[in-house]
């Protein structure tokens, strides 16, 4: 006699319990997203404030003054425009020699056996919004590469993910419009180690920086970007930076050893970059 399924395990009872989990499951996403809602909404402003408050506060949150930009002599410099927010502003570091620009410069230079130009277009606090509305009035035509850092300031106030997706979206849609031969995005570094955050504060950035990348991977994807992964930080200090320089720079060689960004060096051109209008030093 052939045996006879369970009446547990029917195909019909399998839909009924199908079906009549599914209103459960959109209520529990539903009330997830709500949620999410009222968290960014009452948590990012206080962590905003709390970070201006601190930025005022502390004098350890120092950013470089004088000249956005870092040159060793060589021939043929390659041409470099580095976007973003307070990693690429410098934060913690009294020059920019030793901050970002300043070990990507070296960096490139050991490599390429070239001279390097890095100019440096940041603001401290700069979202990916604050950033797309700026960039309209900066000349971003003339370099070889361009590599755009954001996200932190995003992850912190905990953007949104449709604002982080449109906005970045626009940001490299616009960049990738310049002449630049080669266009990068790195990603969120982590701050669930940033020892001067709360704990509670560690962990929700931490899991917001993830949620971004996430997008970032996605939308790099879409517009054909290459994108730099870069490892988590406890701190921003001039190792940290070293560090990230170096990863950076690895792509940046392989690109320009291809052959890419090979144009004459145009001195006109390059004093028009040496003042970006992105990058100011934070009241404290």
């Amino acid at each position: 006699m052939a045996s006879r399924r369970p009446p547990s395990l029917t195909r019909a009872s399998v839909t009924r319990h199908s079906l009549m989990r599914a209103p459960e499951s959109r209520l529990y996403k539903a009330l997830s997203e709500s949620l999410r809602r009222v968290q960014r909404s009452v948590l990012s402003p206080l962590f905003w404030t709390w970070l201006k408050a601190a930025a005022q506060d502390r004098r350890d949150w120092m950013y470089p003054t004088g000249t956005p930009e870092v040159r060793i002599a060589g021939t043929d410099p390659a041409r470099i425009l580095i976007i973003g927010d307070d990693t690429v502003a410098g934060f913690g570091v009294r020059t920019h020699q030793l901050g970002i620009g300043g070990h990507l410069a070296r960096c490139l230079y050991e490599n390429l056996a070239r001279g390097v130009v890095v100019t440096i277009a940041a603001q401290p606090g700069a979202s990916a919004r604050s950033t797309l509305k700026r960039l309209g009035d900066v000349d971003v035509s003339g370099f070889d590469a361009i590599v755009l850092m954001l996200a932190t300031t995003d992850a912190f106030c905990l953007t949104p993910r449709r604002s982080w997706r449109r906005n970045m979206t626009s940001l490299i849609d616009f960049l990738k419009s310049a002449d630049a031969p080669s266009m990068f995005v790195t990603s969120a570094a982590s701050l669930q180690s940033a020892r001067s955050l709360p704990s509670f504060a560690r962990r929700l950035t931490g899991r917001h920086a993830c949620m971004l990348n996430v997008e970032t991977k996605r939308i790099c994807s879409q517009t054909g970007t290459t994108l730099i992964s870069l490892d988590a930080a406890s701190d921003l200090t001039s190792r940290i930076y070293a560090r990230w320089a170096r990863r950076i720079g690895s792509y940046l060689t392989e690109s320009l050893r291809k052959g890419t960004g090979q144009r004459p060096f145009n001195q006109d051109r390059l004093e028009l970059h040496r003042t970006v209008p992105l990058t100011r030093r934070t009241p404290r």
